[in-house]
């Protein structure tokens, strides 16, 4: 009886008031359906990554004020600390044949781990950009080393944490061979000769075509110098960097490489990092991007 005088009472209430009862449980519902986005939101949170990366150990090395100079395409990440040191093994050590850069793969010391988010499955990725290499002292796999860099999220490989770039190792037991504080390649006494040719002007998009050679020696002595690595960087007045492109010398020590010249004309310098075994160079030119 008790029931049946409830729905007596709801249906005297009229249209209106069934109304908004019907809109009371919708709202209520909806409040479920947020609660529960809200849930799901709180649990992606707890996987996202700590935030912070690990402290930096000063002393041996210098903290950059800009870590992403030298760096390709340095808008896919997201600088957490600028400076950092992490150590651990080494797992794989590899040069990219895209971007010119020297990847290692790491597993870090226990202590780092609680930095590394779930996507990272355990490694850490620590990258030296070409302008860096040849003042580093690589580590061999297997080999434990302490890595000093800028730690970051990648955003093209899933916010995984990443060293990009490190501009000092220095693997246990060894000396640490820290690269230059503004990126630029030390130039030691059995260093390259590079030669280098390229258009002084080019209009807007057009084709332009780079000749390097690449030698060792001197005089009678001279040598071509096969597989040696070439970084082209363009730069714009700023000295920011716009475009990029790896290659390496066939076995007569020479490479062609073409770009195709910016959609905006204006003044720019072409510079080319080469590195071979430990020697190096750097060279640089200017270019005119000309409207058509």
């Amino acid at each position: 009886m008790r029931i049946r005088d409830g729905w007596r009472r709801l249906g005297r209430l009229g249209g209106r008031h069934v109304l908004v009862v019907g809109v009371a449980v919708l709202v209520a519902a909806g409040a479920a359906v947020t609660l529960s986005l809200v849930g799901d939101h709180g649990v992606r949170t707890a996987m996202a990554p700590p935030a912070g990366g690990p402290a930096w150990q000063s002393g041996l090395a210098p903290c950059r004020q800009d870590p992403m100079v030298g760096v390709p395409q340095p808008t896919r990440f997201v600088v957490v600390a600028g400076c950092s040191t992490v150590s651990g093994t080494v797992r794989q050590v590899r040069r990219d044949p895209v971007d010119g850069e020297l990847n290692i793969q790491v597993v870090p010391d226990q202590a780092y781990s609680r930095f590394l988010p779930p996507v990272n499955q355990g490694q850490l990725r620590a990258v030296a950009v070409p302008q860096d290499v040849p003042g580093l002292t690589v580590p061999t796999v297997g080999q434990h080393a302490t890595f000093y860099g800028a730690w970051v999220l990648d955003r093209n490989q899933h916010h995984q944490a990443a060293m990009h770039p490190v501009w000092m190792i220095q693997p246990t037991g060894g000396r640490a061979s820290p690269a230059p504080s503004g990126g630029a390649v030390v130039l030691g006494r059995n260093r390259l000769q590079v030669r280098l040719v390229a258009p002084p002007s080019v209009p807007v998009g057009g084709a332009m075509d780079i000749f390097v050679r690449v030698e060792s020696g001197r005089g009678a002595a001279r040598r071509p110098e096969p597989e040696a690595n070439l970084f082209f960087e363009v730069r714009a007045q700023d000295g920011r960097g716009v475009q990029w492109k790896a290659a390496t010398t066939n076995a007569l020590g020479k490479a062609r490489v073409t770009l195709v010249a910016l959609e905006q004309p204006g003044a720019f310098q072409l510079w080319l990092y080469a590195d071979r075994q430990g020697r190096s160079a750097v060279v640089h030119v200017p270019i005119t991007v000309q409207r058509r």
